[in-house]
């Protein structure tokens, strides 16, 4: 206890000191000034190479950075990093010497001076240099140098050209380094500062000289070391380097003996130097080693007494937390327990909920099949009459007939087409509805097709004495690939609509190419009438399912109101819109845009009368029908092209004629009694898998498409049958060369 009472004597009067030093910078007004006396002060204390003054240093480092940070003066927090850094050189602290680097260099910046970025450079320079990056050390001196020359004070030049002299003389770069070691000489003279860096700098340019073989210049360096800077006799290091260079400088010359003894005293020197060197390193460890233990120490003393304290202070806290934690579990305990009730409840309801959510979906799904079966058999039923009346007025007119009984037939088609829009319609919004309708990608002449429907159009449906002005683009390719049916419908829908709603007025089609690129056609739609209008009310909700505006325009005009929602919806399904814009008493206009691609145009082969003939005799039909009116006319229509045609009243009998007789091919109704066409069709590619076979019914094509597929139907065609269509089908499937089934 004796031996390390004077220690703590020692610190004990050290803290005071500070303490007193501490006090006496308060009393006064802290300025710039105190504070690099501080630092100055700090400076002495390190260069005495003791204990007591390594730590009275530190302390008065740390106390002038702490009054720096409260004046906030950037260039005397350079100056502060700077020691800071000079003070982590000597302790080989690279990473705070990193850190207070940047910490510089980041305020230089920002004050944007070139001197300080010469002196950071300095810095810089010499930290490579300690780390063995020589290349980059130099390179930072080089460009301080160059600042502080010319932006820099008198003493910058001093420890920049000193460190550069001693680089070149590591290199052996002797002419450059006489020439850094003298601007350094001349700097301290002009300055009259660093004085003791005057004897290192005579010998490095003895040094340089004697290796140059300038021996009498070399001398005269040595001569002035003697006499100008003779105080080395504390500095074994020095001395080492002295003797060594006097020992080299001898050698050169030829004097051996001078030599050896030089070599030989600067032998003992670096002996001593080392010798001192290990003793404060060890020192300073010890020193560093006792100050981190007693540091440690008063922590763990520190914090013991903060817990005990805390402890004692948070006693009663802690009783009383203990309590609400306990009241806090009982509480939640039941309240976890009337959620456990509830939940157990609300999963009760949940499941029946489920139980009762799954009949309501196998209701639906049994009411959509339902809907499905009674749409199929409703359309059939009629369809099938329909399919009668058209038939009857397809063959009234090959008939000689009165002008009275050609205006009546008229009429019969006009009601009858008027029948099987309605009908058609409401197909197609149910298969729209359940994304059923498919796009169709085949040839046509969009140009011809649209022609062909104004001109339909306007022999049914301009009673109202409209004046039509049609403007189709001559640009818009002959042949194209779409959906041609679809198209149909969205125009016809549009104009049948423009014509309905003016009277005595004009409409406006316009079909322009808007653009053509890499076999791809944009084409615009552009329907304007001078009609009754709408107002804005009635524009929103002209797209929804049987809405005509009031009762009193669907009085007077009639219609069902699915015209439009049919429109919006195939436009949508080929990624298009409809843009509707109209004005009461003013009219409206419509305008929609559809892709299509391009295609090369197909060139119809005409063909010989002689050879259409002898298809016509060659060709013979079988018709499946279960009604005998349809038969009859559909027997007739089939006779009035040229063939042979057999009826068969349902599809058993249908399969024991095509046992007996060879047919060309079959046309197939499908909802028949006995057997149906499906199961007909299946029975008869049995034994005759080739036998082209059509569908005549009325039956929803998207609803059955598999079944279709599946039993090798070609294709379908709707009742009320297209006679023209019905032509072009059967000589289409009755060409010998075609052997398989073609149905989508």
């Amino acid at each position: 206890m004796k031996l390390k009472l004077p220690r703590y004597v020692m610190c004990l009067l050290l803290h005071l000191n500070l303490f007193t030093l501490s006090a006496q910078v308060s009393d006064r007004e802290i300025t710039p000034d105190s504070i690099i006396r501080i630092l100055k002060t700090s400076s002495e204390e390190f260069s005495k190479l003791t204990k007591e003054g390594t730590e009275k240093g530190i302390h008065l480092l740390e106390l002038a950075e702490n009054l720096g940070e409260a004046i906030g003066d950037p260039y005397l927090t350079i100056l502060i990093n700077r020691e800071k850094i000079s003070f982590f050189f000597n302790n080989e602290d690279t990473i705070n010497i990193e850190k207070y680097l940047a910490m510089n260099l980041a305020i230089i910046n920002k004050l944007d001076d070139n001197r300080q970025l010469g002196l950071y450079y300095e810095d810089f320079g010499v930290y490579k240099h300690s780390q063995e990056k020589r290349e980059e050390g130099l390179a930072a001196m080089i460009k301080a140098e160059q600042l502080l020359n010319k932006y820099g004070r008198v003493e910058d030049a001093i420890d920049v050209n000193y460190n550069l002299s001693i680089e070149y003389l590591r290199r052996e770069k002797h002419k450059l380094s006489i020439i850094y070691g003298k601007k350094s000489l001349n700097a301290i003279r002009k300055a009259k500062v660093k004085q003791n860096r005057r004897k290192n700098l005579y010998l490095f340019l003895a040094q340089d000289y004697t290796y140059l073989n300038e021996y009498e210049i070399a001398k005269k360096y040595f001569d002035t070391l003697e006499i100008e800077a003779p105080t080395y006799d504390n500095d074994p290091h020095y001395k080492g380097r002295l003797f060594s260079g006097k020992g080299f400088y001898y050698e050169e010359i030829g004097d051996y003996k001078n030599a050896s003894l030089f070599y030989k005293k600067s032998s003992n020197s670096f002996f001593t130097y080392h010798a001192q060197r290990t003793k404060k390193v060890t020192a300073a460890l010890i020193l560093s080693s006792q100050l981190n233990l007693q540091e440690e120490e008063n922590k763990r003393i520190i914090i013991e007494n903060e817990l005990k304290e805390q402890q004692l202070s948070n006693k009663s806290y802690i009783i009383l937390l203990g309590i609400l934690i306990i009241l806090g579990l009982v509480i939640l305990s039941i309240v976890q327990y009337n959620i456990s009730r509830y939940k157990t409840k609300i999963n009760k309801l949940l499941k029946r909920s489920y139980e009762e959510l799954m009949e309501a979906n196998r209701k639906v799904d049994n009411a959509l099949r339902v809907k499905s079966e009674f749409l199929d058999s409703v359309t059939h039923e009629l369809l099938t009459p329909l399919n009668t009346i058209k038939g009857t007025t397809f063959l009234l007119q090959k008939e000689e007939l009165t002008k009275r009984q050609i205006n009546q037939i008229k009429l019969i088609n006009v009601s009858s087409d008027y029948l099987l829009n309605l009908i058609t319609d409401v197909i197609h919004l149910n298969d729209l509805e359940k994304g059923m309708l498919e796009l169709k990608n085949e040839e046509f002449d969009l140009k011809s097709l649209l022609n062909n429907l104004i001109d339909s159009s306007l022999m049914v449906n301009n009673s109202n004495d409209n004046k039509i002005h049609r403007n189709i683009d001559v640009n818009i390719p002959d042949i194209i690939k779409g959906d041609a049916v679809k198209v149909s419908q969205i125009f016809l829908n549009i104009f049948d609509n423009a014509l309905k709603f003016t009277r005595n007025g004009d409409i406006y089609i316009t079909i322009l190419l808007i653009s053509k690129v890499n076999h791809k056609v944009q084409v615009e739609f552009s329907i304007r009438d001078t009609g009754i209008g709408m107002t804005e009310k009635q524009i929103h909700k002209a797209f929804e399912t049987f809405h005509q505006g009031s009762v009193k325009i669907n009085r007077k005009y009639g219609g069902t109101g699915l015209g439009l929602s049919i429109v919006k919806k195939m436009l949508k399904l080929q990624g298009s819109d409809i843009v509707l814009e109209s004005k009461p008493t003013e009219g409206t206009s419509v305008v929609f845009i559809i892709d299509f691609d391009v295609s090369k145009a197909i060139e119809d082969t005409d063909c010989d009368d002689n050879i259409t003939d002898e298809l016509s005799t060659g060709i013979h039909i079988l018709l499946v029908e279960d009604n005998k009116v349809n038969q009859l006319i559909t027997e007739k229509i089939i006779s009035n092209y040229g063939f042979c045609c057999d009826s068969a009243n349902d599809g058993e009998e249908a399969v024991d004629m095509v046992k007996k007789n060879k047919y060309s091919m079959i046309l197939m109704d499908i909802m028949m009694p006995k057997m149906d066409g499906f199961e007909a069709t299946k029975h008869i590619k049995i034994f005759d898998e080739k036998m082209p076979v059509v569908a005549l019914t009325a039956i929803s094509e998207k609803l059955n498409k598999e079944k279709f597929t599946e039993v090798g139907i070609y294709t379908i065609l709707n009742k009320p049958v297209d006679p023209e269509l019905l032509y072009q089908t059967i000589m289409k499937y009755c060409d010998k060369s075609t052997t398989k089934s073609t149905f989508l």
